[in-house]
């Protein structure tokens, strides 16, 4: 089995709302500084990030490298059960596959990385701060994120292209919230996917939902309520044209449909992240939904 090999762009839970509420269309927010190893530091930016300590990152190539990484209703809909685990496919299943996200998937990659046994040989392709926005700015835009390669950035539509991927997980959203509203996040995400249909017209995509946060960490743009707001557009996005669609925010929330504090790797930061039980039952999910 190869061993995982993880590279990422700008490593960040979301990019500073604060500062995007601010930008004016002809504004973008600009990207984190970029770091050149996964030091200490790094991962515990991955379970324990603050606002003031959020960074880029990239990591370095080991062999066999194929990663690139880094409801409007107010009432919360009950939790669902993660499924048990003992059916549904094995790790192999997702040697061909690429996953597509922020940091979110990003510490997933990590995860893997530290047990190949979770989703076997499994590629990512991430940078923090991701988007289906700034996804499509162009690779010489000063502010924009995207993943890196073997040496190279890569625009987020050459994921499969590059790869060899021939399923694709997308995990997108958190960041346009801030950036771009639910509107635009969908108007982005119809581009985006279509652009990597475009390069790898054999491809089969699988939208994963955005994942709950915290409660102390919802604040007036990005909360829970919008979160599901958008997940219900990329719900029926996913229906309309024939994806699947994984209710990975379900599978991980509370009753109160909220990310419990067990499962959060940052409770005193922005409160998004996982930690390696959250990842476990992120992998068992995958396994028992995926068809």
């Amino acid at each position: 089995m190869k061993k995982h090999s993880v590279l990422s762009a700008a490593l960040g839970g979301f990019i500073v709302i604060s500062c995007l509420c601010a930008c004016s269309n002809a504004e973008k927010p600009k990207a984190f500084p970029a770091i050149t190893h996964r030091s200490e530091a790094f991962v515990a930016e991955m379970t324990g990030a603050t606002e003031e300590t959020t960074q880029a990152a990239v990591t370095q190539p080991q062999t066999n490298a194929v990663a690139a990484t880094h409801a409007a209703d107010a009432t919360a809909p009950a939790a669902t059960t993660p499924p048990k685990a003992g059916a549904g496919v094995d790790a192999a299943w997702f040697d061909d596959a690429v996953f597509v996200g922020d940091s979110v998937t990003l510490k997933l990659s990590y995860y893997c990385e530290d047990h190949p046994e979770a989703l076997s040989d499994t590629q990512f392709f991430c940078a923090g701060s991701l988007s289906y926005t700034n996804a499509l700015w162009p690779l010489d835009d000063p502010d924009a994120v995207h993943p890196y390669y073997q040496g190279q950035t890569y625009l987020t539509e050459d994921c499969a292209k590059v790869t060899g991927a021939k399923k694709v997980f997308i995990m997108l959203g958190m960041n346009d919230i801030g950036l771009s509203g639910v509107d635009g996040a969908m108007e982005n995400a119809n581009t985006l996917i279509g652009n990597i249909k475009k390069n790898s017209p054999d491809v089969t995509f699988y939208i994963e939902s955005v994942t709950p946060m915290i409660p102390s960490a919802e604040g007036d743009v990005l909360n829970n309520t919008k979160i599901r707001e958008l997940d219900e557009r990329l719900e029926q996005f996913a229906n309309e044209n024939g994806y699947q669609y994984l209710d990975l925010y379900h599978a991980l929330a509370d009753e109160d449909g909220c990310l419990p504090l067990e499962y959060c790797g940052d409770p005193d930061g922005q409160g998004i992240h996982f930690t390696d039980e959250a990842c476990e039952l992120w992998v068992q999910y995958l396994k028992e939904n995926v068809r």
